[in-house]
């Protein structure tokens, strides 16, 4: 690649992939705790996360008047890594473009500035000042203070193209600021945003980094091809789709629970799956989903229905145990609380399978189309793992 251009945390990853320092910003991705980045008491911190709790108010104080004497948060820990980690010589040295966004409080105006605008020996104060979040400290260069460049642009797709690049690569992570995606005709460009809206600003935990680490990845995969689907990453599997075509879809979406399926209308499939071809996997993913089988991580059509049985069988069992120990009617008045409210402690198919069981007639009708109103995947999931388990 030529040219890394970001904005945030962006910038600071476009600092190290400049550099081709690619191994130590993995390294850093897998072992990066909140005691990387500021200077917080250590009543706040409990194994590099932020700790709140009744234990921490004498911290929290100390932090207050710390922020308030700083006018932000103590970045001093973020800038002795960056010091550390990166060779602004280097850099410059490599040949490789790098640019930055961030705002000019004291002006009161965005800046796009590219490595031969910075002032020899600045670039880690610039990487700091794109990424001056909101109650962090403000940089000072040349007398001026500056602010995370997410305030005015979190994907700087437009600055790149003004640069002249048409072959582009554009990861969205969905950062605070302002998110706006980038027109992108006209070029080639590659645009790969996080499936999966979790985790906050200061969020540390070890198992949360990992998981965003792992979808980032998986994201760039299905990105350029290499893997596909809607809510899942499934490797693609053409054979898996002409089987299931020659043994005839329908044949597999009517089932024990209602013969009568055979000759019933079609699937009303999600808008966003309404035209694709791919029948197996249409009823794969929607199985999955109405499950809430495991996202992150890559399936083979194969693994992906074997997580899917053995979620299923787990309901199943669930829903036995109910009526085995005559507990089934007592749920009917909680279902329709769940539905009425949104609010569901276990997967939507879990749900219908107990409005089957506890709620019969019209009312049983018309709590089963209001949680598919809410789950557009339901009536595709149902039909399919139904007619398997009468195939």
């Amino acid at each position: 690649m030529n040219a890394f251009i970001g904005t945030s945390i962006g910038a600071i990853i476009a600092g190290f992939l400049a550099q081709g320092a690619d191994d130590k910003l993995e390294e850093l991705g897998r072992s990066i705790t909140v005691d990387d980045i500021l200077a917080l008491p250590p009543e706040l911190t409990q194994g590099g996360e932020v700790k709140l709790d009744l234990e921490s108010l004498t911290g929290i104080r100390e932090l207050f008047h710390k922020a308030m004497n700083r006018k932000g948060l103590d970045t001093g820990p973020l800038k002795r890594l960056l010091v550390e980690s990166l060779d602004e010589a280097s850099i410059r040295a490599g040949g490789k473009d790098l640019g930055i966004v961030t705002v000019n409080v004291s002006a009161l105006e965005p800046r796009e500035v590219f490595i031969e605008d910075m002032e020899p020996g600045s670039l880690v104060e610039y990487l700091l000042a794109s990424a001056a979040f909101p109650g962090f400290e403000q940089p000072r260069i040349g007398g001026q203070k500056y602010i995370d460049g997410g305030l005015y642009d979190n994907v700087p797709y437009a600055m790149a193209r003004r640069r002249g690049y048409r072959r582009v690569i554009v990861s969205d992570l969905s950062g605070a600021g302002l998110n706006r995606r980038p027109q992108i005709e006209g070029g080639l460009t590659v645009y790969i945003k996080n499936s999966i809206d979790f985790g906050g600003v200061l969020d540390f935990n070890r198992a949360f980094l990992d998981s965003f680490m792992e979808l980032g990845y998986l994201d760039a995969l299905r990105a350029f091809g290499r893997l596909e689907g809607y809510s899942y990453f499934l490797e693609p599997d053409p054979e898996a789709e002409a089987a299931f075509a020659r043994e005839g879809a329908g044949a597999r979406d009517a089932g024990a629970r209602g013969a009568e399926a055979r000759d019933a209308p079609g699937i009303p499939w999600p808008e966003r799956m309404r035209h694709d071809r791919r029948g197996l996997l249409k009823r794969l993913e929607c199985a999955a989903s109405a499950l809430e089988v495991e996202r992150i991580r890559a399936y083979s059509y194969a693994g992906l229905e074997a997580a899917i049985r053995e979620r299923a069988a787990a309901v199943d069992a669930k829903v036995a145990a109910a009526r085995a120990g005559g507990r089934l009617m007592q749920l009917a008045a909680p279902i329709r609380e769940a539905v009425a409210a949104r609010r569901f402690e276990d997967c939507p198919l879990y749900y219908y399978r107990l409005v089957e069981e506890a709620v019969p007639g019209a009312a049983g009708s018309l709590l089963k189309k209001a949680l598919e109103g809410l789950f557009p995947e339901l009536p595709a999931a149902v039909a399919w793992l139904d007619g398997a388990a009468g195939a």
